[in-house]
Parts: structure tokens; C-alpha cells; sequence
């Protein structure tokens, strides 16, 4: 699975959830978590993260994926700041840049992974010819 296929299914999942929920409190006062009308919010900040990260071309190179993804990040971050008056729905958005940061640290990490292995392999070559 790509970087952008988990993205999109984790926030179209999250929005699904949270309509559910939304449904579920309709005239009821939540026992914890956000009410109705906030899990309604979060769940179209996760709709807006879905329309995100669609718009990024997947089946590419995997760096320019995730320089496209990382390219989000200062989005979500002047989201999260439009929000802050609205802590969950910001916690969206918080949430999604932090998940693109860990994807592209793993990546990163597979890439040096990677790379230090061909170079031993190229060292390894060497020694013997």
C-alpha cells in the first residue's frame, strides 16, 4: 500500500466514523468525545484532508510522492492555527501532518537502508576483482 493509499483510507475512514457518530448523538448528550455538530466539523476536516492528499499523483516516484505530501504540511499547520478555537477539528489536521512526517521519516529510513546496502554491495564487489 502507498503512502497516499494509507492516507486516504485513514481520514475517509476517520470521516466515516465520525459521521456514524454524529448520527448515533443525534439528540443525545455524548458520554465522552466530541458532540454531534464537532464530530460533523471533524469529519469534514477529514474530507478536506481526503481532497488533499487525492490530488497527489500515486503510483509515482516514491520521493516525489512524499515531497508532495510534505509539501502539506505547512497546509494542515494553517488549518490546525484557522481551528484552534475548535480543538478537535484542529486535532485533525495536527494529526494529518504528523502522519505524513512519520511516513516520510520511514521512508527516509528505507532509503538510507537502501542505499547503505548498495554500497556494500558496490564495496563488496570491488573486493572482489
Amino acid at each position: 500500500m502507498s503512502a497516499v493509499q494509507y492516507l486516504l483510507g485513514r481520514f475517509r475512514t476517520d470521516a466515516d466514523a465520525l459521521r456514524e457518530r454524529a448520527t448515533a448523538l443525534r439528540n443525545q448528550k455524548p458520554k465522552g468525545g466530541p458532540d454531534a455538530p464537532t464530530s460533523l466539523q471533524m469529519a469534514e476536516a477529514c474530507d478536506e484532508v481526503v481532497a488533499m492528499v487525492g490530488a497527489i499523483p500515486d503510483g509515482g516516484d516514491a520521493g516525489t510522492v512524499i515531497a508532495a505530501l510534505t509539501a502539506l504540511i505547512p497546509l494542515l499547520e494553517r488549518r490546525a492555527i484557522a481551528t484552534a478555537s475548535a480543538p478537535p477539528v484542529r486535532a485533525v489536521y495536527v494529526g494529518a501532518a504528523t502522519r505524513i512526517r512519520e511516513i516520510a521519516d520511514a521512508e527516509a529510513r528505507v532509503g538510507q537502508t537502501l542505499a547503505t546496502r548498495n554500497d556494500n554491495d558496490d564495496d563488496d564487489e570491488d573486493d572482489e576483482g
